[in-house]
């Protein structure tokens, strides 16, 4: 039990040096309808927590009934999710849960299948580290929005050498039987792949760089019919966050609100899918399939840079079952949502396992996400 508890106070003081130095605006802001502001991710990670250990597994209900409205997934519409009450407030309640929980978490026992290996407590866990990742991107966008983002400087970019891997086809195993995984990673089967080739890393700036030069964003031909009409629809013609700084030189906006230049070897994030594949095929190439480049993760390099578009949609594997309930993964089994791999530098490590599967919709471009090429 010490270990379960050791895991979710790691997840907590994480947490809570993110928002350290935020104030009561700070969690308030929402600078993309897409993504809920950072005050209501602390309401609803604390709520969650409850939920799950004290209501579903204790059946105690004094922490949630009284809050569901608010932080609920399914509560207050993602729209009027900015009216948060104070920081202190937030804290509140999230200390009240957690002492709770490890008050409670020892007592409770039977053979609810949430308690076996301490299932539910890793849940919960693994669910603060990824909201923590979200609150990343929120805050990185509230940031772009004071700062006042400008137009990059013109392209000139040459592309960089770019290693690749060959891996022979055959049979191989996707997906995982751990006890301490998500539904869709589940379960472990067995997979027939063509052989392939892979970029050994991501895409870089620089790459990016000499697909902007060579008009990549112009050219239809590089574009699917979607990916197209998206563009026109969005007019983009670089990644989401590139600028330019008093110097003109291509910038960032760093998480600390500084703005700095890029380096031409940084891999390239703030892409779409629809952007990702019109980069693979200005490069002659094409997205990996996310069997591709589970198979392959063992050999690339720069996992953890950013989230990598695959081609895939999210789907279940053979023989998938929901657990520990249908809303998790079930919902975007709807063919619009396609499948990251990876991981980004705001990704916890317990979360950027080979196995892990995120999921958007082919046009989010909010994310650190970027692309590595197969063919």
């Amino acid at each position: 039990m010490g270990a379960v508890i050791t895991a979710l106070e790691e997840a907590r003081a994480l947490t809570l040096a993110f928002v350290s130095e935020r104030d009561d605006d700070a969690l308030r802001a929402q600078p993309d309808p897409a993504f809920s502001p950072i005050g209501w991710h602390l309401g609803h990670v604390a709520f969650t927590e409850a939920l799950w250990i004290l209501q579903r597994c204790g059946r105690e209900s004094e922490l949630v009934t009284p809050y569901a409205r608010a932080w609920a997934q399914n509560g207050t519409p993602k729209e009027k999710r900015s009216r948060q009450p104070p920081k202190a407030e937030l804290l509140a309640y999230m200390a009240a849960v957690r002492a709770r929980v490890i008050e409670r978490l020892p007592s409770l026992e039977g053979d609810d299948p949430l308690l076996a290996d301490a299932f539910v407590a890793w849940m919960i866990a693994s669910h603060e580290h990824q909201h923590r990742e979200t609150m990343s991107i929120v805050r990185q966008l509230a940031l772009e929005d004071r700062v006042g983002l400008v137009p990059p400087p013109s392209a000139h970019g040459t592309a960089l050498s770019i290693a690749t891997i060959e891996l022979s086809g055959g049979a191989v195993t996707i997906g995982t039987d751990a006890r301490l995984a998500y539904d869709n990673e589940r379960p472990a089967h067995e997979v027939r792949l063509e052989a392939f080739a892979i970029d050994r890393r991501p895409a870089t700036v620089a790459d990016w760089d000499a697909f902007r030069a060579d008009d990549g964003y112009a050219r239809p031909e590089l574009w699917s019919a979607e990916g197209w009409a998206w563009r026109e629809r969005e007019r983009v013609a670089w990644p989401r966050g590139w600028t330019s700084d008093e110097e003109d030189r291509l910038a960032e906006v760093r998480l600390d609100g500084t703005l700095a230049p890029l380096s031409p070897s940084a891999a390239v994030t703030g892409v779409s899918a629809h952007e990702a594949e019109a980069f693979a095929r200005w490069r002659g190439a094409r997205l990996p399939s996310e069997l591709e480049w589970e198979h392959a993760a063992r050999e690339l390099e720069g996992i953890g840079s950013g989230w990598e578009w695959t081609a895939s949609a999210f789907g279940p594997y053979p023989g998938f079952r929901a657990f520990p309930y249908r809303r998790y993964s079930e919902p975007y089994f709807d063919g619009a949502h396609r499948v990251l791999r990876g991981g980004s530098p705001f990704t916890h490590p317990s979360i950027a396992r080979r196995t892990f599967r995120n999921w958007y919709e082919p046009g989010t471009r909010q994310l650190c996400a970027g692309v590595r090429c197969a063919s």
